[in-house]
């Protein structure tokens, strides 16, 4: 595996592994109850905006490369932070927000190897081996039932662990672009010349919006919903393009799509928490 790999696969594993640390059991039991919230949820999550995704690409034409980043962030739901980005610190529901960041990367898990299949562009090699299942087992389910299981089991210690393991997920991430930036300034041309950046600002967007407009009729539901819609797995998305697209311009398209996310909804955030 080589260096962009490596440090790929410490980010999603520290993001797993931190959601997994701040799940509590019967605040995960007493969401799972609300089955119309948890299926329009997930609806949300794995079938409308990858199709608004796939839509958007192909309305404005994206190249191959561009359309993989977007759609590599589309199709790969959920990420341990929503509990801080879209919990009761920004007038959300916080125990929505922590089955989320359990649920959707459990699921996402099964779900990305197909619709991969399914929506990438054919010229940027759509087939996922069945191996590449196995390197998401072990990336991002492995470690999220881990720390749910140390969370359940030895409290103390996951709550010492918390912080850590962000920091981790924190420095990895910077250490990725820090990787990534020669291939992000020469690939940044082609996005900014193209319609990808509009194509990824309307899908967060977008995203945003369904998410609340599915929330129903609780606020609280409906802002940890319009957040955890709006942001997607840079983690998983990094880990696929590193690994899958070498020498292309899917990785900057990741990175590209991840800023634009992380701005939408820290001002939507803002917002929700003013009016909470």
């Amino acid at each position: 595996m080589s260096l962009q790999g490596v440090v790929a696969a410490v980010l999603l594993v520290s993001m797993m592994l931190g959601a997994g640390l701040e799940t509590n059991r019967a605040a995960l039991l007493s969401v799972i109850t609300k089955s119309g919230l948890l299926f329009r949820a997930l609806a949300a999550n794995f079938i409308i905006v990858p199709l608004v995704a796939v839509l958007l690409s192909r309305g404005f034409r994206l190249s191959d490369s561009i359309a993989t980043g977007l759609l590599l962030m589309a199709i790969a739901p959920g990420v341990p932070f929503l509990v801080l980005s879209g919990g009761r610190q920004r007038g959300g529901s916080h125990e929505f927000a922590i089955a989320l960041a359990f649920l959707m990367p459990a699921l996402s898990t099964l779900t990305i190897p197909i619709t991969a299949e399914l929506v990438l562009p054919t010229g940027e090699h759509p087939n996922v081996p069945p191996s590449y299942l196995l390197s998401l087992l072990i990336y991002q389910l492995v470690p999220l039932l881990a720390g749910a299981i140390m969370a359940r089991r030895l409290p103390i210690v996951a709550r010492m662990l918390v912080r850590p393991t962000g920091s981790i997920t924190f420095a990895a991430f910077v250490a990725l672009l820090t990787i990534l930036a020669p291939a992000m300034i020469r690939g940044a041309a082609v996005i900014f010349g193209t319609f990808g950046l509009l194509a990824m600002l309307l899908t967060v967007v977008l995203s945003l919006a369904i998410g609340w407009i599915l929330g129903g009729r609780e606020r609280s539901y409906r802002r940890t919903l319009a957040i955890g819609t709006a942001l997607r797995n840079p983690g998983v998305a990094m880990l696929i393009a590193t690994a899958r697209f070498p020498g292309t311009s899917v990785a900057s398209g990741v990175a590209a799509y991840f800023l634009i996310q992380i701005i939408v909804t820290m001002l939507a955030g803002n917002v929700f928490k003013a009016r909470s």
